[in-house]
């Protein structure tokens, strides 16, 4: 019944890039993944005036369905929406708004619902989905919204860019001027204090360093005038005639004097040998020595005159300089003080050179990126028309059926096990009624895997006494504490009844009779149900007797009254005949009857009456070592078990428990109520069904 829908999807890959007009430094700059601004293009993608467009590029105001008519004229040739020069289309947008018809506005409502956004995962992918009735449609929907962002996105992108141009390149010139400005007012500032540098050092400092080194010459060379000084004088001191002296040594003077001095002494030895010392050539001679020892005396005396005149130069430089030196610090300490202002004016150049450099920079890129596709988002993915409808989804509905249809019987079955009243578990029996749970009896369909159609559940224990059906009879005397050989306290006498009619007490009467029967057991079982007596039509229905009435009244013989079990050794005290006025129950006749009867059997089991509407019932039970009670499962009211637990209570019985009949275990284990059916499945090796 629903129409078919198509679905188409594109998508939008986007790319988001920095937005600074000026960037003065780049280092370390990561621009983040910005959620922001993907949830940002998703709104804009879904906006009224995007969504319009699309309309309007498509004619979908004259699509049905989309709420149009194709035949109808309302629909204008009105061009697509443009934008306005500002990238956001606030011009252009105001102008068309203004010109939208009903048919438009419709129209673009139904987009909207019929389109869808979102963004995959923490990508920078965005999906477009587009659904109508026709395949194609949907296809041209889809890629029309993301070609319409691409296009609304680059003419924004475009606008901003020449923006920024034209704000950048008034701004550049500016700074330029400004940059310029700074350069002059640092030059000039140094120049009037003196400032001015070269290889990366003051004038003043340049001075001092320069100084500082002539200073360190001058007061080498004075020291080395002074020794020289010091030498000479120490020589001449010593008596030696400043012979060695360093200057003498090296003087040619000094050496044309040693070599006449050497000469004439020469020659003075000569002749004073030959002719003695009177002779006036010896006399000559002795004269011309003096005179060149006197010449060379004088010579020495200069020179040492000479290391005086020098040290006293030296001194006299060495002293210039630390003059000079002293006016240069002056200098140097009023260059320190100026510089303070030319590091402000130097950083103040800087920053303007470095702002305008960057502004200058940006301005050539803003040229470029305006001549570029300059949009931040491209298509990844262009949508196709489907090959098959997207909705209705069978299998999706059909699966929706069945989860409903789950819930509708969970919450029946809910319902009805709120409502219910009835005996089904041990904890009705244990925690509702405060009785003893004595067990469960399942029925024959259930516990049995072979066909037992035809088969009574008194004879299919006889037949298959391995049987799940047979243990769980088996259980039943377990707990009654009937069928262990060699009692001492004799026969047991157990009752069997139930709180309402056809609860399945005198199936289990039967079937527990027999089952202890065949295990060796002298047994004998007892028809109490004198109204309906079901044990005697189903153990002895041809048999004509006159049963318990005439052991009663003493008219009969037991042994003759009793029937023995085709089947098994089991005895049966049938309630065969029509009863009269007078055969009635009384507690004298059954309290004899039952004292032959333990003399006689290990085991005495009764089949009696409901106990709420037969009072024979009570009688026998009060008489019985243990009475046991008997509800069909999930059929017997819990009111009204509590109401013969009661009666039993009252009237002076010994409760041995309550039984529960004819339970479907399969219903019980998968229902997961808690007894041991709940494991049947992991028994099945052990019972021959």
């Amino acid at each position: 019944m629903l129409p078919r829908t198509y679905t188409a999807t594109s998508a939008l890959l986007l790319e988001p890039r920095e937005a600074q007009p000026v960037k003065v430094n780049d280092r370390g700059f990561v621009a983040p993944a910005d959620d922001n601004l993907i949830d940002t293009a998703v709104q804009i993608i879904r906006s009224p005036t995007l969504t319009l467009d699309v309309v309007r590029s498509l004619r979908l105001d004259r699509v049905p369905e989309f709420g149009g008519d194709s035949k109808s004229p309302s629909a204008k040739l009105t061009p697509p929406l443009a934008t306005g020069t500002d990238g956001h289309g606030s011009t252009g947008d105001r102008e068309q708004i203004a010109t939208i018809n009903p048919a438009e506005r419709q129209a673009a409502g139904r987009l909207l619902t019929h389109s869808y956004v979102r963004r995959v995962g923490v990508t920078y992918l965005v999906e477009i989905t587009a659904s109508s009735e026709d395949p194609d449609l949907a296809a041209r929907i889809a890629n029309a919204l993301a070609r319409r962002y691409i296009g609304l996105d680059s003419a924004k992108k475009q606008a901003r860019n020449a923006q920024s141009a034209h704000y950048v390149e008034s701004q550049a010139a500016a700074l330029r001027k400004h940059a310029v400005a700074d350069d002059a007012t640092l030059q000039q500032y140094m120049i009037r204090n003196n400032l001015m540098s070269a290889e990366g050092a003051t004038m003043a400092e340049q001075e001092v360093s320069e100084l500082n080194r002539q200073i360190a010459d001058a007061q080498a060379q004075l020291a080395e005038q002074r020794g020289k000084l010091g030498a000479a004088q120490a020589q001449i001191a010593r008596g030696g005639g400043g012979a060695d002296i360093g200057s003498a040594l090296a003087s040619d003077t000094i050496r044309q004097l040693r070599q006449q001095e050497a000469q004439a002494s020469a020659r003075l030895a000569q002749l004073d040998a030959r002719y003695g010392a009177l002779h006036p050539d010896v006399v000559q001679a002795r004269d011309e020595l003096a005179d060149v020892r006197a010449q060379l005396g004088a010579e020495l005396g200069r020179i040492v005159s000479g290391l005086r005149a020098d040290v006293q130069i030296a001194e006299s430089r060495l002293a210039s300089l630390l003059d000079s030196r002293a006016q240069a610090k002056g200098s140097l300490v009023q260059n320190g003080s100026a510089q303070v202002g030319r590091l402000e004016l130097e950083r103040r150049a800087e920053a303007s050179r470095a702002i305008y450099s960057a502004y200058l920079t940006r301005a050539k890129e803003t040229a470029q990126a305006g001549e570029l596709p300059n949009a931040d988002a491209s298509i990844a993915t262009l949508a196709r028309p489907p090959g098959g409808p997207s909705s209705p989804n069978y299998l999706v509905g059909a699966l929706a059926g069945f989860v409903a249809a789950l819930l509708v019987a969970g919450l029946a079955t809910g319902m009805a096990e709120y409502v219910e009243d009835t005996v089904a578990t041990r904890a009705d029996i244990e925690g509702g009624l405060g009785a003893v749970y004595a067990g469960a009896i399942p029925t024959l369909a259930s516990a049995t895997r072979s066909k037992a159609k035809d088969m009574t559940p008194q004879d299919y224990v006889t037949i298959r006494s391995m049987s799940l059906f047979t243990e769980s009879l088996r259980n039943l005397a377990t707990y009654l504490g009937i069928g262990h050989s060699g009692s001492e306290r004799g026969a047991a006498v157990v009752t069997i009844t139930s709180p309402l009619p056809r609860e399945g007490k005198s199936t289990i009467s039967m079937c527990l009779a027999r089952t202890l029967a065949m295990g060796k057991h002298k047994v004998v079982l007892v028809d109490a149900d004198v109204r309906h007596h079901s044990t005697s039509n189903a153990l002895a229905p041809e048999r004509e007797r006159e049963g318990l009435f005439r052991v009663l009244d003493g008219s009969l013989p037991l042994e003759e009254a009793l029937i023995v079990d085709e089947r098994t050794d089991l005895q049966i005290l049938t309630t065969l005949g029509q009863s009269g006025p007078n055969d009635v129950i009384t507690e004298e006749a059954v309290g004899a009857l039952l004292a032959v009867l333990r003399a006689h059997f290990d085991i005495v089991i009764i089949d009696s009456a409901p106990v709420l509407g037969v009072a024979e019932t009570r009688i026998v039970s009060r008489l019985s070592d243990t009475t046991l009670v008997v509800a069909r499962w999930r059929a017997t009211p819990l009111k009204a078990v509590r109401t013969a637990l009661d009666l039993l209570s009252h009237n002076g019985s010994k409760v041995g428990g309550v039984a529960l009949s004819l339970v479907n275990i399969k219903e019980h284990a998968s229902a997961g109520l808690t007894d041991a059916f709940g494991y049947y499945k992991k028994f099945k090796g052990y019972y021959a069904d």
